[in-house]
């Protein structure tokens, strides 16, 4: 038995809008660390995952991943300070940072290709 073409678009245009919602709707969750905690950052042409991260004062540890196509790096910066950063990251490559982080609100973002000015970055708040 087969379901009427529009029955079946209809089922198709709510799927997709559910698929969608909940994609988008994952992107704006906050992420917390605790303290000693290892934070792991994704890194490509579109964005930094999580965009927004809230963690603990004292040293923190970032493993980065590179999951686009092209090299990136990430930066950590506090007021246009540069507060610690990585070596360009090969695609399907990792690297590790380590920074002592006091209170205030930090950038992460990749420095090549113009990512920050494209909107790819994210906010870490230290508290």
């Amino acid at each position: 038995m087969s379901l009427p073409v529009t029955r079946c678009r209809s089922s198709l245009v709510l799927l997709a809008a559910l698929l969608t919602g909940g994609l988008v709707s994952a992107c704006g969750a906050t992420h917390r660390v605790r303290s000693g905690a290892t934070l792991d950052v994704s890194v490509n042409e579109w964005r930094v995952t999580p965009d927004d991260v809230v963690a603990a004062t004292g040293p923190l540890e970032i493993v980065v991943h590179n999951s686009g196509r092209l090299a990136h790096n990430l930066v950590i910066s506090h007021d246009g300070v540069r507060v610690a950063a990585t070596a360009p990251i090969m695609p399907g490559q990792s690297a590790d940072v380590f920074a002592s982080m006091g209170r205030g609100s930090y950038v992460m973002y990749s420095s090549m290709l113009d990512d920050q000015a494209t909107g790819v970055y994210g906010t870490l708040h230290v508290g």
